[in-house]
Parts: C-alpha cells; structure tokens; sequence
C-alpha cells in the first residue's frame, strides 16, 4: 500500500543555530496557527494523506506542540518528526500515549565524532542527541538518523553508518547540503564532483550493512522526476499555512522567487490550494519535459534539487560567489 504524507513545520523557531541551515528558515519569528493545523488534518485525509511528518525548525518548540499530538493521533494519522534532540527529556513522556500512531522520530545527525556534530549544532548538541536516543532505546521508541553532508562531515558517512546501526537505528538518510550564502561563505557546500564521489561511498554502504541507508532526492541521476513532492505522494506547509512546492525550497526567503508558493490556507480551502499544487506540478514536469528533450538539459540539472532551485529563481545570489564550482551552472530564465 502506498502512503502519502505531509511535512509540516510547525515553527521556524529553534533552540540551536546550525552552520548549514537556511539563513531565513529558522529567523525565529512564527509558529503554525492550531486552526491551521485542524484545518489540513480535517481535510488532507479526503485526498489520499495518511501520515503527518512535524518538521520546523524545531517542532517541539511550537507551544501546542503536546496538543497537537493529541489532535493528529485522534484524527486516525500516522506520524513521526524531526528534531535535534535537545528537549527531548522534557517532551518524551507526552509520546507515549500515542506509540500506536508513532511511526518515528528522525534525529538529526551531523557527525559521527562529538567534535564534528557540535562544529555545526553547537556545544553539547550532540550528548543532547545522544541522551534522546537513549530514551528512545530503553521506552522501545522507533528512531532513525538524518545526515546533511557537508564539507566538515564528508569524511564521517562510513563512521556515521556505523555508529547508527551500533546504537539501534531502524535507518539513515543521507541528504545534499541545501545551497545559500551562508553555506558559500562557510565553504560548507560540495563541487558536483565531491557530491558524486559521496554518492558513490553511500551506494556502497548500502550493500555493506544490514540497516536501511538511503539517500534523500537531490542525488545525481537520470529520472527527471525522483522526488516524492513531484509524484504527489508528499505535500508541504510551511509555518505561515503556506502550501509549497517542496520544504527545501520554502527555506530560501522571500527576496527570492517565490513560485514555489502554491497558496496560503489563511485565504483558501485545502482543496483548492491541493487543486493548484496538482496543476503546479503539471506544468513543472511539462517544462523539464521540454528542456530536456530539446537537450538542453546541463550536467548540474540531474542533480533535481538544484534544478528546482534554479527553476524557482533561488540562486541568483551565486553570481557574487563567481568562484564557487555551481556559480556558472545557474539557469536564467
């Protein structure tokens, strides 16, 4: 059976302030309103969604975060969330009521090595993360690992595998560093190059260890249309009650293209800001179609995350960074 599920970032907030997150993601200035939220759990269910992911920033920050819990499990979904760990302690008892609904939590993991985790996330960040896993643990609580790769962790992927199947992880995601300023000024961000040499060492630990080791979209290949967002089978709200085209894309700020942005459920049903999603999404698939098909389909643009933000207009900040190994593949309308 064939699920489909929501992303939805609950706040922007959060209590760290990562090297490799999105400059205007996470400004701490908003949570998701509760009539929102009731809103697409009342609705969403009419079209296919099964499953609930909590996202943000960090979700468990959102100040009716307990209540919400409440609300999605009564509601007959299934969900799961993403966090850096940090409250865990404070939060974990409000799960348990709800462990038939709780698929997992996803942690976030950035270095197999104290030193590495905590260069990006702050001090203590990872015996935080650690100690939330080892609740996880002993309450049985079902958890997995989310690595983004950077410059400072590329050298970890094999120890990262290791550590996460040594600590009973039920799996572990790899994903490519979304590109913006802070990243480029941080040199945080990998050539297409690197990025491919780290695909190839993830395709290996694959074969070599039982746990579930995968890739998030955004990876180099030929299938113009990878990602669950593009398939129908994810949608996303951002904070604002904005549905988008994808989460990563949402993060990169208004001073930018905002295509991406389909409708905001303060002014519209569910259904009609789905409807428009739905033929969103035709005309993205329709103009890949075309561009590649009239070959003029560039190397960078089989990895399909950067493509989308060259679609959406989201890296034309690359143009004063004309060292940068992307700075010359950006697409221009």
């Amino acid at each position: 059976m064939n699920h489909r599920g929501m992303l939805i970032e609950l706040t922007n907030r959060c209590n760290l302030s990562c090297h490799h997150c999105l400059d205007r993601r996470h400004s701490g200035d908003g949570d998701l309103k509760i009539e929102i939220f009731e809103r697409i759990l009342q609705n969403a269910r009419k079209h296919g969604f099964d499953y609930i992911s909590f996202t943000g920033g960090e979700p468990t920050l959102h100040p009716g975060f307990t209540e919400m819990l409440t609300m999605v499990s009564e509601a007959g979904y299934n969900f799961g969330f993403v966090t850096n760990g940090w409250n865990f302690t404070r939060i974990y008892e409000k799960l348990l009521p709800h462990s038939n609904k709780l698929t997992g939590i996803t942690f976030s993991l950035d270095g197999a090595r104290e030193e590495t985790h905590d260069r990006l996330r702050g001090r203590d960040s990872y015996r935080r993360m650690m100690q939330a896993v080892s609740i996880c643990v002993v309450k049985d609580v079902p958890f997995t690992f989310n690595t983004v790769i950077t410059s400072y962790n590329r050298g970890e992927l094999k120890e990262m595998a290791g550590l996460a199947a040594k600590l009973g992880s039920r799996g572990l995601r790899f994903g490519h560093l979304i590109s913006h300023p802070r990243t480029e000024t941080e040199y945080l961000g990998l050539s297409p190059a690197e990025r491919k040499e780290t695909e190839a060492i993830i395709w290996q630990l694959q074969n070599t260890l039982h746990m579930p080791i995968v890739m998030a979209s955004g990876y180099y290949t030929t299938d113009l249309f990878p990602c669950a967002p593009l398939k129908m089978q994810e949608i996303s709200v951002n904070w604002r009650g904005n549905i988008t085209a994808c989460c990563n894309l949402s993060g990169h700020g208004e001073d930018v293209g905002n295509d991406d942005i389909i409708g905001n459920l303060h002014e519209m049903r569910f259904s009609e800001a789905y409807g428009r999603l739905v033929q969103a999404n035709r005309k993205f698939q329709k103009d890949k179609h075309t561009l590649y098909n009239n070959g003029k389909f560039k190397d960078s643009d089989y990895f399909p995350c950067w493509y989308c933000l060259n679609y959406f207009r989201k890296v034309d900040w690359l143009s004063y960074y004309p060292e940068n190994p992307w700075s010359s593949l950006v697409w221009t309308k």
